[in-house]
């Protein structure tokens, strides 16, 4: 049944006030340091991507330098020798020019793929400019070989006949065969003279330079802001170690400490502290108080039977545990009151109590203080340290004392010169037992009783 007695009001701090703030501010530095984590992944994520692009694009920029550096060595090298001196065609540059060109390593195939990297406007004008010259100077090779070809012509393998030569003007086809090749020489010579492969190599050099600055400085960004989210940790890292420090202080002294000292307090029996602590364990003190003030009140309530103010079943029971130490004699009496049931039925349950409190002050006048109502009309007497004739001369007081207060109670007992020899619940039993067959004798007289207290 919940009590309707008001609360108590104590004072001090709650628990949730307490810890609702430090929660919340936990929950926020963890959100952020989660959040820096995955700044710093991610950034550390897109500079290895930049680091790794950076290579591939210096790659392809100085793939254009290789390739126009291929082309001129080669095309070179067959003009200049087209025919070996044993009248052999000289295919093999030629082959490993045409093969080169092939491959896509021009100028404009390059600049094309650049067009889809991520690279600054700068680094691409440079290689636009290597480009060109790239391209141009491709051009002119072809048209030197275009000359030679016309002189000597080339074999038809399959990959000399994907060259694409360029068709001779008019004048290129009236001149000479030896106007013509010195014409190839010239222009291919022309080339280095006219300083189109420095122009390309200063170009690409440029282009792979402004990579290498973008890159690094993206990398000094990166590190930068990599270096601030890590001071951020730090700090979120140290502020919640002081919080939770702080925390477990305050709790420790707050709830842990106080709760101890209850136990201690509680185990001498004496009232705790009400001021100490929380409110929850202020609340835990309080309770606690008022309900040791109560037991001590309830205590003779709950072993006490209210009619008769005998002892009850849960008193008898107590005190029957503590009676099996050696050393003494002891005897167990059972009462049951006759005819309760048929006073009740013809007089009224009145009557029946005042029976019950007649028969209750016999026994406890006659057997002592330990005499207890362990049921509606069963009571039983425990008496220490006595002899069997001492007992019997209780008992016949008790019986002359039942007629004169005009009440029937069939008794029985049971006795021991040793409480150590017999069990207490044979005692019992054994009483019980003797008591039931004086009630069914007496129960033979029932209408003899009811004439009487008529």
């Amino acid at each position: 049944m919940k009590s309707t007695q008001p609360q108590k009001k104590v004072g001090g701090i709650t628990a949730n006030s307490f810890m609702r703030p430090i929660i919340a501010i936990l929950a926020v530095l963890d959100i952020a340091i989660i959040g820096m984590f995955l700044q710093i992944n991610s950034g550390a994520s897109r500079l290895s991507t930049v680091m790794t692009n950076v290579g591939v694009y210096i790659g392809e920029a100085n793939s254009l330098l290789a390739g126009v550096s291929l082309l001129n060595q080669t095309a070179a090298n067959f003009v200049l020798v087209p025919v070996k001196k044993t009248g052999e065609f000289n295919a093999a540059p030629l082959t490993v020019y045409a093969n080169t060109l092939s491959r896509h390593r021009r100028g404009s195939d390059v600049l094309e793929r650049f067009r889809d990297y991520e690279v600054s406007e700068k680094a691409r004008s440079y290689l636009s400019a290597a480009a060109r010259d790239a391209d141009r100077m491709t051009d002119i090779q072809l048209h030197a070989l275009a000359l030679v070809n016309a002189v000597h012509p080339f074999p038809g393998t399959a990959s000399l006949n994907q060259l694409p030569l360029p068709a001779l003007q008019n004048t290129d086809k009236a001149l000479s065969d030896a106007d013509k090749l010195e014409k190839a020489r010239r222009l291919v010579l022309d080339s280095y003279e006219d300083l189109d492969m420095f122009s390309v190599s200063r170009n690409v050099t440029a282009c792979v330079q402004e990579i290498r600055n973008d890159a690094s400085a993206q990398a000094g960004a990166a590190g930068k802001r990599v270096a601030i989210l890590r001071t951020g940790l730090w700090i979120a890292t140290i502020l919640i170690t002081v919080i939770l420090v702080i925390t477990f202080m305050i709790l420790y002294k707050q709830m842990i400490n106080p709760l101890t000292g209850f136990v201690r307090l509680i185990a001498s029996n004496q009232f705790l502290d009400e001021k100490e602590g929380m409110r929850e364990v202020r609340q835990v003190a309080s309770a606690y108080n008022n309900l040791e003030k109560r037991r001590e009140a309830l205590r003779s309530v709950a072993e006490t039977d209210t009619l008769t103010n005998l002892p009850n079943r849960y008193r008898f029971e107590k005190y029957i545990l503590s009676a099996g130490d050696s050393g003494y004699s002891l005897a167990i009496l059972m009462f049951d009151i006759n005819y309760l049931k048929e006073t009740n039925d013809t007089l009224g349950h009145s009557a029946g109590d005042e029976l019950i409190q007649k028969v209750a002050h016999c026994i406890s006048s006659c057997f002592g203080e330990n005499s207890f109502r362990i049921g509606g009309d069963e009571f039983v007497a425990v008496i220490k340290d006595c002899e069997r004739e001492k007992i019997q001369q209780m008992i016949d007081r008790f019986e002359e004392t039942a007629r004169s207060e005009n009440v029937s109670v069939s008794l029985g007992y049971s006795y021991t010169e040793e409480i150590g020899d017999t069990p207490l619940q044979e005692m019992i039993d054994e009483a019980d037992k003797q008591m039931y067959v004086q009630k069914q004798e007496a129960h033979k007289n029932i209408n003899q009783y009811f004439l009487r207290t008529v």
